[in-house]
């Protein structure tokens, strides 16, 4: 939550204003306020939302490195020895300028070291790959390379670390830093002793992009697959296997890049905020114009009320001004008495007489002035315009 300071909330209204406010309502309980103008000062609490399509922020990567297999005993091997190649393909989403997500499809080559004299197989009473190279005629005696080709399926869930410390959302930088969890489907290939089979496991890196303009980067991603121990075929005392890789790949930024950014406040405080604007304009309307009592009969008062077209509702926001300047007018000549014409020049009647009397309804509800003296009427005023009149009884 933050503090939003709405300066000028007055809309122009006669003689008044020197503002607009646009308000979207999106839910029963929050409304997007997406641009606002000035004249007084009121705090609310906020939150910023970015909205964007479904097929915008989106991006192709690939990308390719080394991968190292940390197993029971694969410290045996020298670092060079274990280092082999690996690809990922990756197609992903900026769900926000903060969150994001990816599915991927990465593997090659893994190799491992087994000393052939302890732990388990859990796919086999014996150790297959010892009986594989045994059966070629290789010397197993002090223990033997895992060679494993494999493949896994990924879903991460992406976190922009500049953005997620940052009140300036950007979306377009020089540098993009984001961490990832997830989840892999990690299934071996069968091939010389090791079998078809595919584990879960869970997913940690970081990725990082240098962007070349809007739409094309270099991105480098180093990350981590945590998986079963059993996946090299061989179980000993470890309760998991590990993947971990290093890759260098381009990104290319494909559909409409950008979020459109509004701000959210509640509906309490947005009916709040109304009311501020109801209370600040009557109170200027009411410097500005004063109502004319005049002795001449069917004199027209300076205040109207204009409704919707064919209907008897009108914009409360703007409208209850002139209703309240009306009721004050009353309120200080507590002998004067009024007609409420509804006016027929271009509606029916019925609705014209509709209209006097939910204007007749306000001022006796709302102002508690006296039935008494009001008196609704219906009348061609002339006047083309979706209205109704006070007229001077007196």
């Amino acid at each position: 939550m933050k503090k939003l300071t709405i300066l000028s909330i007055i809309l122009a209204v006669s003689l008044s204003a020197n503002a607009q406010k646009k308000v979207e309502t999106t839910t029963k309980t929050d409304t997007i306020v997406e641009s606002s103008t000035k004249t007084d000062n009121v705090s609310v609490d906020y939150k910023i939302k970015y909205k964007s399509s479904f097929f915008s922020n989106l991006y192709i990567q690939g990308s390719a490195g080394g991968t190292m297999l940390f197993g029971e005993e694969d410290t045996k091997l020298s670092f060079g020895d274990r280092l082999m190649p690996g690809f990922n393909i990756a197609i992903g989403k900026k769900i926000t300028p903060t969150l994001g997500a990816r599915i991927s499809i990465e593997g090659n080559r893994l190799l491992g070291w087994n000393n052939g004299t302890d732990g388990s197989y859990p796919n086999h009473e014996t150790d297959p790959r010892k009986e594989y190279l045994e059966s070629k005629g290789a010397d197993t005696s002090n223990g033997y390379d895992q060679n494993i080709k494999y493949y896994s399926l990924n879903a991460d869930f992406m976190i922009d670390l500049v953005n997620a410390f940052s009140r300036e959302k950007r979306l377009e930088k020089k540098w993009d830093f984001e961490g990832y969890v997830g989840i892999a489907a990690v299934s071996t290939i069968e091939r010389k002793g090791v079998d078809h089979k595919t584990y879960i496991g869970g997913r940690l890196g970081l990725s990082t992009t240098y962007n070349n303009g809007r739409h094309f980067g270099v991105n480098f991603d180093l990350g981590g697959l945590l998986t079963s121990s059993a996946f090299d075929g061989h179980q000993k005392d470890d309760k998991f296997d590990a993947i971990c890789s290093a890759k260098l790949g381009l990104k290319w930024k494909f559909g409409k890049q950008g979020f459109k950014k509004s701000y959210a406040i509640s509906q309490s405080q947005y009916d709040e905020l109304n009311n501020y604007i109801v209370a600040v304009k009557t109170k200027k309307m009411a410097e500005d114009k004063v109502v004319d009592i005049s002795p001449d009969p069917d004199k027209v008062l300076v205040p109207f009320v204009v409704f919707h077209d064919g209907k008897d509702t009108f914009n409360q926001e703007l409208q209850m001004v002139n209703i309240s300047n009306i009721a004050k007018m009353l309120d200080n000549n507590p002998d004067y008495k009024i007609d409420i014409v509804g006016n027929t020049t271009a509606a029916s009647a019925d609705i014209a007489e509709s209209r006097a009397n939910k204007v007749k309804d306000i001022l006796i509800n709302r102002y508690s002035i006296s039935a008494d003296r009001l008196t609704v009427k219906t009348q061609n005023m002339a006047d083309k315009n979706q209205t109704v009149h006070f007229v001077d009884k007196q």
